[in-house]
């Protein structure tokens, strides 16, 4: 029986049986939760974002950022406690299932189980997902993994056709939307592309997308409404696309592209490279002409030109100059599978997908060292912000005096808190309504300057509280793996 026929017999639990690369990344995500907690004394920037936003749940926590990832760690902390161990878990937890969900989605597809797995194991070679995903993100991890959710859940839809697959499917893409806002791009491409295979355009077009625009209408509704109400919030980070930035309508545009470019070649590069290497290695195998390609190769490939075209169109239609290559994460994410069945289908054996595996899988092992690394002493002239030693300061502010609240200029002192006393409550300027959520007494917090900046000060002032000058305690925050870097912290409590 050939390889076509064996798909076609296979059963749905041969479809997204467990493959050895599964359990590999369950184990291997499985390891580096406990490894990062392990190692770490602290939460990083954006693990103490989160700290600081999941003392209470809300359809939206500012900063132009989504509330999947929050909602989530919320409910995780609520379950097993408010610890480093949370964070982790939270976010392996994510990766895995994006792992997972495009193995199962290419499976469903109809592509070969180990096709599936070598661009599945292909994610280690993406350095925002195999190395910044595990070192320092959150929102974009809950993004991408979103979208794979909705590619498994396309892909699921396709086959099913059912009513119940055409909710989960809605479902999927409300979560991708609500994990990261850029993760519209993917939900946009799938259906462009989708619309522009005839199987698939079928099911589109048929009464079932009633049910999948109802679920993904219900399921954004409160969000949208919040993000209606709170549009500074929404637009507070904003300028970082820098819209329009050089006043020229033709080089804002030229400047956009040219970092997309740029930023696409370094978030692919790797992976393209041992691609073609082992392209290059396998040149001498004879190989049968290939048959014609079934209907989720061809939609797979044409998955990733079509989000590559939809960014550039954005790119072009918003004068954005500022592209960031983590931004590309909800488009590109599929590109280690494309990659795994051209191998397939251009060489038609299992050793080039071994191979690439293998190169996966020792990238990844190559990644637990070097974050071990990077997250305990970081660089001379940039110490990991998470071994800053909270629990001193923590002591010494406690022994000041009692507090509920803390108002910061940054979440990180006040997010890091949170381990010691879970009850804290955590406002800074990216909170929306911060001021009605004042309890006190309060502590205000920031660092350097001897008064508030500004940004808390207008809290402070819509809030009607006054700082007592006299009573500003100074002091300095060391890095526990660079005691000899200090930060400068201020801090008054109020009564």
């Amino acid at each position: 029986m050939n390889l076509d026929q064996s798909l076609s017999t296979s059963t749905p639990r041969r479809v997204l049986g467990m493959h050895p690369a599964l359990l590999f990344v369950l184990i291997y995500f499985a390891f580096q939760a406990l490894f990062v907690t392990f190692i770490s004394n602290g939460a990083g920037l954006d693990d103490a974002e989160q700290l600081a936003n999941i003392g209470y749940l809300d359809w939206g926590y500012g900063g132009s950022q989504p509330p999947l990832y929050t909602w989530i760690t919320n409910l995780a902390a609520s379950l097993i406690g408010t610890s480093l161990l949370t964070l982790q878990i939270v976010k392996f937890g994510l990766l895995t299932s994006m792992f997972a969900s495009v193995y199962g989605g290419m499976r469903l597809l109809g592509l070969p189980r180990n096709v599936a797995a070598a661009g599945m194991l292909g994610l280690f070679l993406i350095p925002q997902i195999g190395w910044e995903s595990q070192r320092a993100l959150t929102h974009s991890v809950a993004g991408t993994a979103g979208c794979a959710w909705a590619f498994l859940a396309f892909a699921w839809h396709m086959k099913s056709r059912s009513v119940l697959s055409a909710a989960l499917f809605g479902l999927a893409m409300a979560a991708a939307f609500l994990g990261k806002f850029n993760a519209s791009f993917f939900l946009l491409t799938l259906i462009i592309t989708a619309l522009t295979i005839t199987e698939y355009r079928k099911v589109l077009l048929s009464r079932l997308s009633l049910v999948t625009a109802a679920v993904l209408a219900l399921c954004l509704a409160p969000t949208g409404l919040w993000m209606l109400q709170h549009r500074d919030s929404v637009l507070a980070r904003s300028g970082k696309f820098e819209i329009g930035a050089t006043g020229d309508f033709l080089l804002d545009r030229a400047l956009g592209l040219l970092r997309l470019f740029e930023v696409s070649f370094l978030f692919s590069i790797l992976a393209v490279a041992v691609a073609g290497i082992i392209f290059v290695v396998h040149r001498k195998r004879r190989n049968p002409a290939p048959n014609m390609p079934i209907t989720g190769e061809r939609f797979l490939l044409r998955l990733i030109l079509v989000g590559f075209a939809v960014v550039f169109v954005g790119v072009c239609l918003t004068g954005a100059t500022n592209v960031k290559d983590r931004w590309l994460q909800p488009v590109l994410f599929l590109l280690p599978a494309g990659l795994a069945y051209l191998l397939h289908r251009y060489r038609l054996t299992d050793r080039s997908l071994f191979d690439f595996g293998i190169v996966s899988i020792v990238v990844a092992f190559l990644v637990t060292p070097v974050l071990a690394v990077n997250l305990t002493y970081g660089s001379r002239n940039d110490p990991p912000i998470g071994q800053l030693d909270y629990a001193q300061l923590f002591r010494q502010v406690s022994a000041d005096g009692n507090f509920s609240t803390i108002l910061a200029d940054f979440p990180q002192i006040p997010g890091n808190f949170r381990l010691y006393d879970p009850s804290l409550r955590v406002i800074h300027p990216e909170t929306p309504d911060a001021a009605s959520r004042i309890v006190k007494p309060l502590l205000v917090l920031w660092f350097g300057g001897d008064t508030p900046p500004e940004k808390v000060a207008n809290i402070l002032a819509a809030a009607h509280i006054e700082v007592p000058a006299d009573k500003i305690v100074s002091t300095e925050l060391p890095y526990r793996t660079h005691p000899e870097t200090k930060l400068p912290v201020h801090y008054v409590i109020v009564n």
